[in-house]
Formats: C-alpha cells, sequence, structure tokens
C-alpha cells in the first residue's frame, strides 16, 4: 500500500526539506508510490533510536529529578550515590533521586532548619512544618537581655514605644515568657499577599494545607493555644524528659518536632474516579478493575474478579463454592469494608475493615481487623495465610499459616463536620484517612509485610517506610545529640484563619 508521508519525526523531517518537485513526483495523487517516503521512513526509525539512545544517554549524567523530559535510569542511582558518598534510605525512586541531587547542598546546610524541611519533604514526601524544641522550653527570664525589634519578628512595632505599659510590655514577641496569657489566643493565621508576590512580613511562612500553598504567620505567640499539640501551638513548656515518640518527648532543647498531616489513603479527593452505587458482574469472562472505589455492593454472580488498588465497600460472590482450585477473587492493594466469597479469595497487601468470610483464602502481607470466618479446609485444598495481622481466635481445619500478627492495628482519627460540631473519630469507608496506620500501631504490623513494610492496602504508598526513611535520613544532619520526631497534625489539613480585615 502506498504510503503519503513518514510516519517517523527524523523520517518526516527529512522528508519535508525535500524539493517539492520529489515529493510530488513520489504523491500517490500524482502518480506515485510512496516508495521515497517508505525509505526516509526506514531511514528514519533508525535515526530516532540513535536520536532516543543520545537524549538517554545525556539523561543518565544527571541523577536528579527534571520537571519534564527523560530522567537517568533507576539503576544508576546506587552509582551515583557511591560516588558522592550518599547513604540512600528513601523507599521510593523519586526521593533516592533527590538524595543524590541534593547531597552536597543539603550538607552545606548541615543542621539548618532549611535542610530539615527539605530532607523531610523529598525522602519523606510529606509536607512538613518545624519547630525547634528549644523554643518550646520554658527558661528563666535574664534580666538586661536584650530584645529583638518587634519589627523584626512580624509583630506591631509599637510593642517597643510602650515598654514601660506593663500590658504590652508583657505582650513583646521577643519575651521568653512561659505562662500562656489567656486573654489572646495564639493560632496561624493566613497572610493576605496578592497574587504572584511576596508578603512584607519577615515572619510569615509559606506552607501548602490540603493542595493548596497559603501564606501565614503566627498571631498572639504568648497567648492560649486554641489548638494544643498542633503546629501553631507555640507555648512553653516544662522539658519533656520521657523518650520521644509520636505524642511525647517533643518539649527538649535536644528535639526537633515536624508536624506533618496524616495521609489520606484511597479516599484523597481527586485520586480515584469513584462509582457510586452498586454494581452487577453477571457474564461468564474475567472482570478486571483497577485504580477504581466502589462505594456500594459489588455483586459477582459469573466469572472471575481481579481488583488492583480499588476500594470496594461490600463484596458479594454467588459463584457455586465448587471453584477451590482456581481464585474467583484475585485482589492486589485494595481496601474493602466487608466482603463474602464462596470460593478462592486471593489477597495480596488488601485491607478488610469488617467481617471477612470465605471458602478458602489465601493472603499474604494482608490486615483483616474484622472478624475473619473460614470454612473447613481440606489437606488438599488448605488455607493460607502469611505476613499478615489476622484477629485472635482464627479457628479453620487445614489453616496454614507463617510469620502472622494478631496485634491490634491503630488507625489515624481525623476531624468531621457533623451536625454543626467538629467531631474526631476514626474515618468509616469513603471517607479520607480510611484504613491509614497511625504511628501507635505496634510495628509488627507497620513493619510486618515480607519486604519489611506495613500489611494491607497502603503497602504500595510506603507511609510508615517514608516516616522511618525522614528520621533515618535526619540522623546524619542533626547536631550531635539533636534527635528528630514526627507528629501528625489533623490541622495541616485545615488553612489557617483568613485575615482579619
Amino acid at each position: 500500500m502506498a504510503t503519503e508521508k513518514p510516519t517517523t519525526a527524523t523520517g518526516t523531517q527529512l522528508y519535508g526539506i525535500l524539493p517539492e518537485v520529489y515529493r510530488t513526483r513520489d504523491s500517490v495523487e500524482f502518480g506515485g508510490e510512496g516508495d521515497l517516503a517508505r525509505f526516509l521512513d526506514a531511514c528514519g526509525e533508525l535515526l530516532d533510536r540513535i536520536r532516543a539512545t543520545l537524549d538517554q544517554r545525556q539523561a543518565d549524567s544527571f541523577p536528579d529529578n527534571p520537571p519534564s523530559g527523560l530522567s537517568c535510569q533507576p539503576w544508576l542511582i546506587p552509582y551515583f550515590a557511591q560516588l558522592l558518598d550518599v547513604r540512600l534510605v528513601s523507599p521510593e525512586e523519586e526521593g533516592r533521586r533527590d538524595e543524590v541531587a541534593n547531597a552536597v547542598a543539603w550538607r552545606q546546610r548541615k543542621g539548618t532548619l532549611t535542610a530539615i524541611e527539605q530532607i523531610a519533604e523529598a525522602v519523606g514526601q510529606m509536607e512538613v512544618e518545624i519547630q525547634e524544641g528549644w523554643r518550646r522550653t520554658a527558661v528563666t527570664p535574664r534580666i538586661g537581655m536584650p530584645q529583638l525589634p518587634a519589627g523584626a519578628l512580624g509583630e506591631d512595632p509599637r510593642f517597643d514605644e510602650f515598654q514601660n505599659h506593663p500590658l504590652w510590655a508583657a505582650r513583646h514577641p521577643d519575651l521568653p515568657t512561659a505562662t500562656a496569657d489567656f486573654r489572646y489566643p495564639t493560632r496561624a493565621m493566613e497572610v493576605a499577599v496578592p497574587t504572584g508576590e511576596f508578603p512584607s512580613n519577615p515572619s510569615a511562612k509559606l506552607t501548602t494545607f490540603s493542595g493548596t500553598p497559603v501564606w501565614w504567620r503566627q498571631v498572639n505567640p504568648h497567648g492560649a493555644p486554641c489548638f494544643p499539640g498542633s503546629f501553631d501551638d507555640v507555648s512553653r513548656r516544662t522539658v519533656d524528659l520521657r523518650t520521644p515518640d509520636w505524642r511525647q518527648g517533643h518539649i527538649h532543647p535536644k528535639r526537633v518536632i515536624l508536624y506533618a498531616p496524616p495521609p489520606l489513603g484511597f479516599f484523597e479527593p481527586g485520586r480515584f474516579p469513584v462509582h457510586t452505587g452498586d454494581m452487577l458482574l453477571d457474564e461468564e469472562q474475567e472482570h478486571l478493575l483497577e485504580n477504581l472505589i466502589i462505594d456500594g455492593t459489588l455483586r459477582v454472580t459469573a466469572g472471575t474478579l481481579q481488583l488492583t488498588r480499588c476500594a470496594v465497600r461490600a463484596l458479594e460472590v454467588t459463584i457455586p463454592a465448587g471453584a477451590m482450585e482456581e481464585p474467583v477473587v484475585d485482589a492486589r492493594e485494595s481496601l474493602f469494608d466487608r466482603m463474602a466469597v464462596p470460593g478462592l479469595a486471593r489477597l495480596e497487601y488488601c485491607t478488610v475493615l469488617g467481617d471477612c468470610e470465605a471458602g478458602r483464602l489465601q493472603a499474604s502481607d494482608s490486615l483483616f481487623a474484622g472478624k475473619l470466618e473460614l470454612e473447613p479446609g481440606l489437606l488438599k485444598n488448605p488455607h493460607c495465610v502469611r505476613f499478615s495481622r489476622i484477629p485472635e481466635g482464627v479457628l479453620a481445619t487445614a489453616l496454614l499459616t507463617h510469620r502472622n500478627t494478631t496485634e491490634r492495628p491503630v488507625f489515624y482519627v481525623f476531624e468531621f463536620d457533623e451536625g454543626g460540631a467538629v467531631v474526631r473519630r476514626t474515618a468509616r469507608f469513603g471517607e479520607p484517612g480510611c484504613g491509614v496506620l497511625h504511628p501507635a500501631t505496634p510495628e509488627a504490623v507497620r513493619f510486618g509485610a515480607e519486604d519489611g513494610g506495613e500489611v494491607g492496602a497502603h503497602h504500595g504508598w510506603r507511609y510508615s517506610l517514608l516516616m522511618a526513611a525522614v528520621l533515618d535520613k535526619l540522623k546524619e544532619f542533626l547536631p550531635v545529640g539533636m534527635e528528630a520526631v514526627i507528629a501528625p497534625d489533623l490541622r495541616l489539613h485545615r488553612k489557617p484563619f483568613p485575615p482579619c480585615d
């Protein structure tokens, strides 16, 4: 069949620079067969591959994350790290690239808040707000110590002009006050900044709240905190000598507190499309569902079902229970509120929040938070559960287990508006944060998978490994004796209070 024009990029370019007379003679419209176009297309295919090889060769010289275009091949990153003496800790490829690309810059800024924030956001892929423990520690004021001007701290300059007035003097922003002033609330407040400009207030900070960058500042630093324990709580307290973790041991001169928003998991707005209502699969075929949320009952009456990164409120299978050799349901990295499968269910990296019923179960690196009911198995077709969290008291014949745990998982508590009031509770199915493991979860669950990651549906997002990688990486960049701690903060999901008129 005659070809009008070449299809390759280089072939098209070569064909375009030919004189018009040759292109006209080669065209089908004027009796040609398109031989010249096919010849240049064949040359273009080879030249395109040579060009792609050269482009990849150039990209392989830079280990960073380019905003567009090619990047170096992943197998080269450890060699770059060895060249720069970088210890890679991030479980994500993007984080490892940033570790190598920013190695020199981070070493130059070692021990600074800028380096700490960049490391946390690059290695952990999370937005953080940092507080230094020594700034939160209550100390005895020393008489005669000079104070920074209030204007340099972003406050009203009149604090310096009325030093003889007790009410104004007590509110000076550089005063190391330990007693909260209950006359004024302290919290984060948004700073009004025209689009494309920077704020004039030197204390303004830029933070991303729920995907939206917002300039904000701390108001009334000596006041009573509106949200104790959050990133905008700057009140001074006595030293906390307890071993630091996500909720204690923060107020200490040798601590650096990283406030991070809890991850939202499957139900982060805009992550996956949502099918509202029930879904029926009644055709005798293999049904494939991927990257989908089904907020209803998924019924399977014929064929088999394969799920990848799906969230299903209820899974009901009514296929005859005789199918014990091949899986009726094969799910990977999926979240279920409840499920009932009379045949063979094969689950890998899955979470079942409620009751789970199966005729035969093959589960690996999965989390069963509710009741697990298994039909009596046979030696020929036994149940097999490995590297998973199962409830206590699971009784079933022919049940093979390997390195499972019965430790109870702890899920994040989020804030929800209910009836005009803000209520804190565990997220239910369909709500952001559902099924995401809290740092208070025992390590047997957070790091109990076969590869050392967390068990359950969020294994692929590596939330627990990312938090551990940040703390591990910061050990190299903090001063001797300093220790970092990550504190989940729900306030980072809500924008600060709007600026006052």
